[in-house]
């Protein structure tokens, strides 16, 4: 602190940081793991799925009350008179039988 004339000129150290406290560095986290982070993905898809199938009845609800306030039908929307294409996992899949040999033929 300087006195000039009886007039108090002190500068702030703290303020231009030259007093003030080193900053204390955080700690880094530690790091994970590729197959830690594989399990949460893993996780986060289940609890995904599981969220999407509870979100999906839920909408279903919706509709089919919706449907019935209205009296809207499945052919009211286009869904009926057309024959619909499902899509079959290949455990639904039929299977192919295996070409019939003529009788006789041996191999």
């Amino acid at each position: 602190m300087r006195q000039n004339g009886g007039k108090d000129t002190s500068i702030s150290l703290r303020a231009y940081g030259i007093l003030a406290r080193p900053k204390r560095r955080k700690k880094a986290p530690e790091m994970t793991t590729y197959k830690e982070l594989q399990a949460q993905i893993e996780q986060l898809r289940k609890q995904a799925e599981e969220l999407r199938q509870a979100e999906i009845a839920d909408v279903i609800t919706e509709i089919k009350a919706k449907m019935n306030e209205y009296g809207i039908t499945g052919a009211d929307l286009g869904l009926m008179g057309k024959k619909r294409i499902m899509k079959t996992s290949p455990a639904m899949a039929p299977e192919v039988p295996a070409p019939a040999q003529p009788a006789g033929s041996e191999m």
